[in-house]
């Protein structure tokens, strides 16, 4: 889709680049309510990360909306990076989901599952093996794209699959049973908004007043819950009653806790952004590593707002 640009801006304005997900959609809310773009703002709608991350790589964009393990694949190619804002924590979104039957991990042995071998894909099913003490021997891995999971599900390619939202509802609604979820590694999947060090350094008014805006919608989300729901179902093409079985799976942290989750004083993002690192190098997903050190800053989020 062609980007948004709403008013006069500066020369070179802020773009942001990002794609339909249960945690950016409050952001893409507030565009749908009129509230943004701003001046000097530009929105770039992308299909997928992937397209969302080339954005960052081509330069079309200076920002974007990208999980954690994108972030650190983009900084490990060389990109100089900083987190403005974090958009939502999984806390259930992320799921290992089974055939009918299968009730427990180690009834997997022998069997497919299925996953997308991103560096997401490959923290999940680091975690699940750990978790169930399980040996990626034991298992037939099948790399699948996470848009070609449903059908890869219905067509009975795999008896598992390493999934998220919204495939992950759906899949339930199957009968799909859940093996294990991002809520019992907390703190460790986390979507972000991710800006370049050197727009993040020309557009600090900028970012500190979009992402207040942000917290605006989700000041109406949480309480306009109707009305935000309507938007934001319409806008993923799912109902309102999915809709919100997926937000129970998301922490989705105001101000307060953004402040405190991009402090330097607390070590949560560089501690997990140093696990993801390592699951990543042992999976080949990267091979150089990325200065953790500079990356996570709360700067630009609203202090009238703590």
């Amino acid at each position: 889709m062609a980007p948004f640009l709403k008013g006069c801006g500066p020369t070179e304005p802020l773009v942001i680049a990002g794609h339909p997900w249960p945690g950016y959609e409050i952001f893409f809310m507030a565009r749908d309510l009129g509230w943004l773009p701003i001046n000097g703002m530009q929105c770039l709608d992308t299909s997928n990360a992937s397209e969302t991350m080339q954005a960052i790589r081509d330069g079309r964009a200076q920002a974007a909306m990208l999980t954690l393990d994108e972030m650190i694949r983009l900084c490990s190619e060389g990109f100089d990076l900083r987190v403005a804002m974090i958009f939502d924590i999984s806390v259930g979104a992320d799921v290992v989901i089974s055939k009918p039957g299968i009730e427990r991990a180690d009834q997997l042995v022998g069997k497919k599952i299925g996953y997308e071998s991103s560096a997401l894909g490959a923290l999940m099913l680091h975690e699940f093996l750990t978790h169930s003490i399980l040996d990626r021997s034991e298992l037939t891995l099948v790399d699948i794209p996470h848009d070609q999971h449903p059908q890869a599900w219905s067509n009975g390619e795999v008896d598992a699959l390493i999934t998220y939202e919204p495939n992950a509802t759906k899949l339930l609604q199957t009968g799909g049973e859940r093996l294990f979820d991002s809520k019992q590694i907390p703190d460790k999947i986390f979507d972000l908004l991710v800006v370049t060090a050197e727009a993040a350094q020309r557009h600090k008014i900028l970012l500190h007043d979009i992402i207040d805006i942000h917290f605006d919608a989700l000041h109406h989300f949480r309480t306009n819950p109707m009305d935000a729901s309507h938007r934001i179902a319409k806008r993923m093409e799912i109902s309102t009653e999915d809709l919100r079985q997926i937000y129970r799976g998301l922490l989705i942290p105001d101000a307060l806790a953004n402040f405190a989750y991009l402090s330097k004083q607390d070590m949560r993002m560089i501690q997990a952004a140093s696990h993801l690192v390592k699951v990543m190098h042992d999976a080949g997903i990267i091979v150089d590593d990325c200065d953790l050190r500079t990356i996570f800053t709360n700067e630009f989020i609203p202090r009238e707002r703590l």
